[in-house]
Parts: structure tokens; sequence; C-alpha cells
């Protein structure tokens, strides 16, 4: 089974009028080669760390083949100048961690974004065995995570990339500010450095 793939974009618009051109323009071409987009916030919540950016964009791909082929498409490529003159921007790209497929929209859904450098791997373990229940509790879909990605643009300030599917806002801060999570976040926060902020599906 082929597996979905994942493109996150974090923009600071430096020409209003150039993105709408974008955001016009750009839209039926993702759709042409198959990609979704899954979530767009001016407002992302960023529960640590210090990346920062106006917009986080969060699309999807049938597969990894089909979003580098939209990247590098001539539809697409006029489109791309005039994001590149409009903003700033960061562009990574992530195969799944699964097979799941692309995620539902217009669900009420948040993603988990963020990236880490592990100090200390060992300590880490029962972080990566244990989280993952808990986590999955509270509904979650795990989207792409780990050190392999490719950076299209931009750069994305950690060796690792996560992004993670929760079914609401509220089931989210149930997880993260709740008492099952919090020794491992401490665990974490305790070996690593890291960034997470919270995406507001579409």
């Amino acid at each position: 089974m082929t597996k979905v793939a994942y493109m996150f974009i974090g923009i600071d618009i430096k020409d209003e009028a150039g993105m709408a051109k974008y955001v016009e323009g750009a839209p039926p071409i993702l759709a042409s080669y198959g990609g979704q987009i899954l979530a767009i916030d001016n407002d992302a919540e960023v529960l640590d760390g210090k990346y920062k950016r106006e917009r986080m964009v969060l699309l999807g791909f049938p597969s990894l083949a089909q979003a580098r082929t939209f990247w590098n498409s001539p539809e697409y490529k006029p489109m791309k100048e005039v994001r590149d003159a409009a903003s700033d921007q960061d562009c990574i790209l992530a195969e799944a961690f699964t097979d799941d497929p692309l995620p539902a929209t217009g669900s009420g859904a948040v993603f988990m974004i963020g990236g880490g450098d592990t100090r200390d791997m060992e300590a880490m373990k029962p972080y990566y065995t244990e989280v993952p229940p808990i986590s999955a509790r509270f509904g979650v879909q795990a989207c792409a995570a780990g050190n392999t990605y490719d950076q299209l643009d931009g750069s994305w300030p950690h060796a690792s990339f996560i992004a993670l599917r929760y079914p609401s806002e509220d089931a989210f801060r149930k997880f993260w500010f709740g008492p099952e999570y919090a020794p491992y976040k401490k665990l974490r926060e305790d070996n690593s450095d890291g960034m997470h902020m919270m995406v507001r599906g579409i």
C-alpha cells in the first residue's frame, strides 16, 4: 500500500495582494495533483519552543511521488514564484508514519505539529513506547513522524518532524494538559529540545 504524504508550510506574508493571488490560483493546481488542504491557521497556538510563523498550513497528498510531482510541476511554477515574492516560508515534505488514509476535513479536528532534538535517547525510550497508547485514548491519528523529510523551502529548526491529528481541540487539550501525559511531557522536556504547536484543521 502506498503511504500518503504531508506537506507543512509556515508562512510570513510580505505582500497581501500577492498572497491573495496565490491563494486564488494555487488550490486548483493542488487539487489536480490529488492534494488537499487539511489545515490553515493564522493563529496557531505555540505550546512550547520558539518556532513562529504568521500562517501555518498542512497539505495532504495520496503519495510522496504525487507531492513531489506537484511541487515541481510546470503548472505550479508560476504560482510558486508569486508565493516566493509575496512571503517568506519554510516548507517540508514527509511521508506518512502509517498506512492510514488522509484524514477527512471539515470535522473540527486539530493537528499537533512539532519537531525535536533528542539529547538522551536512552532516557527517552519510555516516552516513545508509553505515550502512543495514552494519546490513542484521545483519538489521535499519527500522520507523520521521524527525522526523514524533504526540506523544500526555508529551514526547519529541528532534526525531527511530527504531525498528529486529534478529533477535536477539546480532545487535544485534554491529552496535552492532562494528568496522564504530564510525567512524559516532563521527561521529554528534560531530555530533548523541541517545539510543538496546535494548528486548527479546516
